[in-house]
């Protein structure tokens, strides 16, 4: 498989950039980096097209060829705990797809879905999967897959076994991005929102932002907007 090597400078420091022309899943070639080689603390792997892309539950993300976003991105020792770490992620693409779109009303649907609420009917544009190496007891590296919804036309079609219709960002936007423009952004986001963990209050912080977002109320059955409530520390 011919990979594309290069590096993105970051506030951070120099965050490797792995880039396929077409993969099963960035996470799967990220998790099989991390056993096989050497790598950065930092790595993002994008592709311009994955056949056999992973969401929630075993679920499979679909995504159009050069037109939608594959990005995955490993950090090694990530800060403690993981669930706040997931919660830090989410918000971090939250926060990118907001500046991306200049939309406000981009919400996170439980666990890890990121929404747009049209007509008062929640889309999906974008999905996190993380999955985290262990070495015995040692958390020793998360791995965050992103896709998100870019071009137009997308090939994405609403099928029963999803709960969420799909929407892009070129819906949002009504003009033509190249999902390449979207990596730094993203990735931005995600040091600044994880980086925040280990700062005094950062996950208390986290946990609060996370779970009394006002948008993620929208489109909402009664039962979930029940659950959001109960974890809010408001």
């Amino acid at each position: 498989m011919t990979a594309n090597i290069s590096e993105i400078t970051t506030e951070r420091g120099l965050v490797k950039r792995i880039s396929l022309v077409s993969v099963g899943s960035t996470n799967d070639y990220a998790i099989n980096l991390l056993r096989t080689e050497n790598t950065y603390e930092e790595t993002i792997v994008v592709a311009e097209s994955q056949n056999s892309g992973k969401g929630q539950r075993g679920k499979q993300w679909l995504s159009s060829p050069g037109r939608d976003l594959c990005m995955s991105w490993i950090l090694k020792s990530p800060p403690q705990p993981p669930a706040v770490f997931n919660m830090a992620a989410a918000l971090g693409v939250l926060d990118s797809l907001r500046e991306i779109t200049g939309n406000t009303d981009i919400s996170i649907k439980w666990p890890n879905d990121i929404i747009v609420t049209q007509n008062n009917i929640p889309k999906k544009i974008s999905g996190l999967l993380i999955e985290n190496i262990w070495r015995g007891d040692v958390w020793a590296a998360a791995i965050v897959g992103i896709g998100v919804n870019v071009g137009e036309e997308s090939d994405q079609k609403h099928r029963p076994e999803f709960k969420l219709q799909a929407t892009r960002i070129f819906d949002l936007i009504s003009k033509h991005i190249s999902p390449s423009s979207l990596e730094a952004v993203i990735l931005k986001s995600l040091q600044h929102r994880v980086n925040n963990l280990r700062l005094k209050d950062g996950i208390k912080n986290t946990v609060s932002e996370f779970n009394c977002l006002e948008h993620t109320q929208k489109g909402y059955t009664p039962s979930m907007r029940l659950l959001t409530k109960a974890y809010c520390t408001k």
